[in-house]
């Protein structure tokens, strides 16, 4: 029996030095980092992912996969990230999909959002776009919310993705207004239907949606932020719509990896993300060309805003009325 225990003892010590000196060694020379992005490519997380991981691959001296492993709002790449070696070679670009409205849109996951993932860091803030067609005659969030009072169901709304289809609930229940959802299944052929007119409104990330913004054929309403954004002043929040005061939802991105991988991997890659996002060339691709916000955060300040973003979300998708499927 007392041998039993030796043998057990000099094997946890045994396992533990071969794991400190796996951390120690990170990343291996030659050996490249898999970052599973669970959207199609050219969506706004495949693009900001990209932009990241190049600076992040100077400062770590690693080489970089981006793998798109799409479908199920998230949830194919983000089991495929959670079931992986928990060695840092794999990791995962989690989102408010995945993380926060996911497990309250669906009954179940085959995921844990919370058990099965090491938070690294958050990478971006993405507030969404209110969007119309160019010529609508909606010139603010008012005009259309009367309209839709005075022609009840006389309105329809389209959403390619997690972050459209909560915002747009949200807005129609604490408006007070009918109208009726389109779902679909990418956010390009949301823009197609909206340019066309065949939906109304809907809200998409400007990360996605500001080539159409700028190339005139989509128009932003209005920002679902707390504020203002930096690069559009004159752009009102929601929430500064009568009504609609407490109006707060936005995407975001952030870095994960498999449960159990080394604290001193998560911190090694969390320290290479900030490095990356606080490069001034970077930051700047980041902010004018994706409309991302970028605010860098420590592995603990990322934890922080998991949670407060799981109970932001839950509250919202309550509100919005939406049935789990």
């Amino acid at each position: 029996m007392k041998l039993r225990r030796l043998l057990a003892c000099a094997l946890a010590v045994l396992s533990a030095s071969a794991t400190a000196a796996a951390a120690a060694a990170y990343p291996g020379a030659g050996r490249p980092i898999s970052v599973i992005v669970p959207f199609g490519a050219g969506t706004g997380t495949d693009v900001i992912t990209r932009v990241i991981l190049a600076g992040m691959s100077k400062h770590l001296g690693a080489d970089f996969i981006v793998l798109n492993k799409a479908g199920a709002s998230g949830q194919i790449g983000t089991e495929f990230v959670a079931r992986a070696e928990p060695d840092g070679y794999t990791l995962l670009v989690g989102t408010n999909s995945t993380h926060s409205g996911n497990p309250y849109l669906y009954k179940t996951l085959r995921y844990d959002p919370v058990k099965d993932f090491e938070p690294v860091g958050r990478m971006t803030i993405n507030p969404l776009a209110f969007l119309v067609r160019a010529d609508s005659p909606f010139q603010a969030a008012s005009d259309l919310i009367e309209y839709a009072r005075k022609n009840p169901g006389g309105l329809t709304y389209g959403f390619g993705n997690t972050g459209g289809q909560v915002s747009a609930g949200l807005f129609v229940h604490m408006a007070n207004i009918e109208t009726t959802a389109v779902p679909y299944k990418t956010t390009p052929q949301l823009f197609t239907d909206l340019v066309s007119g065949q939906v109304d409104f809907g809200f998409v990330d400007f990360a996605a949606s500001r080539p159409m913004i700028d190339g005139g054929k989509l128009r932003s309403l209005a920002t679902t932020s707390e504020d203002r954004l930096a690069f559009a002043p004159a752009m009102p929040a929601v929430n500064e719509t009568l009504g609609l005061e407490d109006f707060r939802l936005y995407a975001w991105l952030g870095m994960m990896a498999p449960v159990g991988t080394p604290a001193e991997i998560v911190e090694r890659l969390n320290q290479a993300l900030n490095a990356a996002l606080n490069t001034p060339e970077i930051r700047k691709q980041l902010e004018e060309q994706t409309s991302s916000v970028v605010q860098p955060t420590t592995v603990g300040e990322f934890q922080a805003f998991l949670k407060e973003q799981n109970d932001l979300w839950k509250r919202s998708i309550e509100t919005a009325g939406i049935t789990p499927q």
